[in-house]
Parts: C-alpha cells; sequence; structure tokens
C-alpha cells in the first residue's frame, strides 16, 4: 500500500471518527459527572485543588478545563474538548499500531477505534477519561519508539525517554487508577525477560514519581474515600460480560438487539483471542498490545476482591485500544476471517450507536426538558427542591440562575460522596433534610429520579420517605414526567 492512499485512508476514517464525535455533541444530554467536572472547573484553581483533594480524582482535567471554559461556556464547546483528545489518541493509536504491525494493521486498528461506541462516548463526556487514554497511549507509544531506536541505533532514546516520563506523569496528575494502566509495560518485559529495559522503565517511572509527589501525598489522606465513593459491586461473570460488550457497543440496548450485539461481540472477541492463540508462534507483533489490552482489567479485577470494587471498564479504557490494535492485526493477516470480524465490529456499532444517541433516561435523564417547565412556572414564594445532587446538578447547569435545592446524601452510605470540601469549592450545599429545604414555602416542585422511588419499595418501605412526608404536610396537585424523571407538584 503506498503512502499517499495510507495517508488518505487515514484522513477518512479520521473524518468518520470526528463526525461521530461531534454529532448531536450540543443537544445530547449530560448526566452528574459532567456538571460536577464544569463546576468544579469555573472555580479558581487553589478551589480546584482543594476540592479534588477531598474528591478521588486529580486536578489536572478540572485545570485544562478551567482555561477551556475561558473561551466558551457552551456545552458543545465544552465536550470539544473531550473530541479533541480523543482524536489525538487515535493518531496515538495508529502511530503505535504501525511501529508494532505495519500500515494494514494500524488503519483497520484506528477505524474500529473511530465508531467505537465506548469511544465516542468518552469523547462526548466532561471527564477526565479522554485524558487519560490520552496520556497513557503517549506512555506506550514512546516506550516502542524508544526500545526500537537503542536497539537500531545504540545509543540512549533520551528524547522518547523524557515522552515516556512526561506522559506518565500526566496520566498520574489525570486520574488515580492511571498506575494500572502504566504497569502494563513492566507485565510484558517480566514475561519477555528483558531486564535491561525493564531497569530502565523502573527508573523513569521513579522520576516520573517523584514529579507526581505533589498529587502523590495527598492520596493517603483519600483512602477512606475511596473505600465509599466506587460504588461498584464486585465483579463477577456479568460485569466481566459488560466489559467485553463495551469494548464493540453501548449499553444498555433493547431486547433482541442487546442478544444480537451480545452474540456478534462475544463471538468476535473469542475469535480474535483464537487467532492471536493460535499465531503466538509467528506472530510477535501482538505481545504489547496484549499486555495492554488484559493486565489492566485484571489488575482491577484483582484490586476489587482485595481492597475495593473498582472493576470499571473507563477506568481500563486505554485497554479497549490496544484490544482494537489487536484486532486490526488479525484482520489484516487473516483473509475471510478478518474480513468477518471487520463487518462484526461495523455492525455492532451500527445497531448500537441508535440507541447510544437516543438514550435519556437515568442517569442522563431529560434534565433540560424538566428545568423550562420548571422555569415557566415558578413563583418567586414557592421552593424548588431535587431529592439528590444526581438530578440537581444537571439542572443547575442548564439553569443556573432558577433558584433549586437539593438534599444531601445520607451520612456513610455509598452514595454520600460529595465530600465537604468540594461543596465549599464549589459554593453547593445541600439541605440537611426536607423540612428546611421546603421553609414556608406554600408550594413545592419536587424533582425525583423514578429509579430511587422503585429503589425504596423494593427496599420494603411503602413509599420514598421525601414522600411520605411530603403528603403529610401537602396536597399533591400535579405529576409531569420526563421519561423516568418525576416533577411533583405540591401545595400546603
Amino acid at each position: 500500500m503506498s503512502q499517499k492512499r495510507q495517508f488518505i485512508l487515514l484522513l477518512a476514517i479520521l473524518a468518520v471518527s470526528l463526525v461521530s464525535r461531534c454529532f448531536q455533541l450540543g443537544t445530547r444530554g449530560i448526566q452528574y459527572d459532567d456538571a460536577f467536572s464544569f463546576f468544579l472547573a469555573v472555580r479558581s484553581l487553589p478551589e480546584i485543588v482543594s476540592g479534588t483533594a477531598a474528591d478521588t480524582m486529580p486536578p489536572l482535567y478540572y485545570f485544562l478545563l478551567h482555561f477551556w471554559l475561558v473561551i466558551s461556556r457552551e456545552l458543545w464547546f465544552l465536550r470539544l474538548l473531550s473530541v479533541i483528545l480523543t482524536m489525538f489518541s487515535s493518531l496515538l493509536l495508529f502511530a503505535l499500531v504501525s511501529e508494532l504491525a505495519g500500515a494494514k494493521a494500524a488503519l483497520w486498528a484506528t477505524l474500529f477505534a473511530a465508531i467505537s461506541p465506548m469511544q465516542i462516548y468518552h469523547a462526548q463526556d466532561l471527564r477526565m477519561y479522554a485524558l487519560l487514554e490520552f496520556f497513557q497511549l503517549g506512555y506506550a507509544f514512546c516506550l516502542v519508539k524508544a526500545w526500537k531506536y537503542e536497539q537500531v541505533i545504540g545509543k540512549f532514546a533520551l528524547g522518547w525517554w523524557i515522552g515516556v516520563v512526561l506522559f506518565a506523569v500526566g496520566a498520574m496528575y489525570t486520574h488515580n487508577l492511571a498506575i494500572f494502566g502504566l504497569v502494563a509495560a513492566n507485565v510484558y518485559l517480566l514475561f519477555k525477560r528483558n531486564w535491561r529495559l525493564q531497569i530502565k522503565l523502573i527508573l523513569a517511572q521513579g522520576v516520573a514519581g517523584i514529579f507526581s509527589l505533589s498529587w502523590l501525598i495527598m492520596i493517603p489522606g483519600q483512602l477512606d474515600k475511596v473505600q465509599r465513593a466506587f460504588w461498584t459491586p464486585k465483579p463477577g461473570i456479568v460485569e466481566v460480560v459488560q466489559a467485553i460488550l463495551m469494548w464493540f457497543v453501548n449499553l444498555p440496548l433493547n431486547g433482541f438487539w442487546l442478544v444480537l450485539c451480545a452474540v456478534l461481540s462475544i463471538q468476535a472477541f473469542v475469535l480474535i483471542l483464537l487467532e492471536l492463540w493460535r499465531s503466538r508462534k509467528i506472530w510477535k507483533e501482538p505481545d504489547y498490545l496484549i499486555a495492554w489490552a488484559l493486565v489492566p482489567p485484571l489488575l482491577l479485577f484483582g484490586i476489587s476482591y482485595l481492597i475495593r470494587p473498582v472493576f470499571v471498564p473507563r477506568g481500563f479504557l486505554v485497554s479497549s485500544m490496544a484490544f482494537y490494535g489487536l484486532a486490526g492485526i488479525v484482520v489484516a493477516k487473516r483473509g475471510v476471517i478478518g474480513k468477518w470480524m471487520a463487518g462484526t465490529f461495523v455492525l455492532a456499532a451500527l445497531i448500537s450507536l441508535p440507541f447510544y444517541y437516543t438514550f435519556a433516561e437515568f442517569p442522563r435523564s431529560p434534565f433540560r426538558e424538566a428545568v423550562i417547565v420548571l422555569q415557566q412556572n415558578y413563583q418567586p414564594n414557592e421552593v424548588i427542591v431535587h431529592d439528590n445532587k444526581l438530578s440537581y446538578f444537571p439542572s443547575h447547569f442548564y439553569a443556573p440562575d432558577l433558584p433549586q435545592l437539593f438534599l444531601a446524601d445520607e451520612p456513610g452510605t455509598s452514595n454520600d460522596t460529595f465530600a465537604l470540601a468540594s461543596q465549599q469549592a464549589m459554593q453547593l450545599f445541600p439541605d440537611a433534610n426536607l423540612e428546611t429545604a421546603v421553609g414556608s414555602a406554600n408550594v413545592v416542585y419536587f424533582v425525583v429520579f423514578t429509579k430511587a422511588i422503585e429503589e425504596y419499595v423494593l427496599a420494603g418501605s411503602q413509599n420514598h420517605p421525601a414522600l411520605v412526608w411530603l403528603d403529610s404536610h401537602f396536597t399533591q396537585k400535579d405529576l409531569t414526567t420526563f421519561k423516568d424523571l418525576q416533577v411533583i407538584r405540591y401545595e400546603r
């Protein structure tokens, strides 16, 4: 394949990637985590530091978003930061796979990343995961370049090792789970028994650790928060299967489409593993990518049983990119089977992406539509109270001038994640209980998820406690539903 054709194909794939990530960029709804990032990023840099120190994530992404939103606070522009980061990650993936297995495999890998619902999701997220993926891929690429340079030239690749350190430091200041990706290269070298490179890598990681000390010293104080803030259950077969499916499709899916996409995804996953196993003595290119694809999820799986459940697919987002690299190698080297797997990737994405773009339920409920109705009906002597922060934050983002309140999380529960220091940094404070939130108001608009009501009923309660209190002090006059979000109007 000529370089000109490679360049044209790469541009076409990147165009597909950009369009898929920019579609509905300003209209697709947001969720609590998106709004949390925004409200922290708008504060001063010292407030961001204090807010993240009380949270579970380092401050680098919030710093970038802080300066980014100086240009514009429009939702599409805020999301554009993550879109750009994922585009650079696609280029890094192409460069990495090209170095390992050639341009043909790299083009296929980049195509799979371009249409991946999981990648598109995080490209439209106001969270740090796109930045984390960028740094981890840059780290992986610089390592390969350093090793190859030293092998061919025979001299120390100072520039590439500096790149390794810088990307590692960036990852450490982006996410507390970054280390589980960075050690994938150590595991690879351990199996290769390359002690010379292993020592160099450990030294580079030590330098990165020194530059990361200003944040690392805060981690011991966050351990208790980490113990409570990660609400995920211990991973079992269901969580593992879901993680695999998310490398191919968007979840949730409905009925028949879920079954079809599950069959397609598992089939492609197994076929790729079988082809890699069959060619293990012939192909040496995939070994490095296999380490990146498997080590982070396996480590997070193990940590979930040793310390605290942290097995979340977004935590090993870079592993999905490594897997697309492996898929690209198989497709490039296997004729009929390769074409079949490529078709499976494309078909699974085409089926699930419409569900992704139209999904508007918990936690991404139609908050914009709800606040429009509230703005039309709200009077100065009335009060709007949200059952919790999950509906308040997105609603406050869409209508910052509309007076709204929200109830505090139940202390000591897995939902109690909004630390006091974060509240102080954002200047957003919950009300201790419904009675103090309502005060002397004669009209109350209570905003609650249908899911929250159902959870209380399933736990054995007759109704949501807040609704019980409201029914005993007020009369329900109106109920407006926005899919799974309820706005209930009460009069005293």
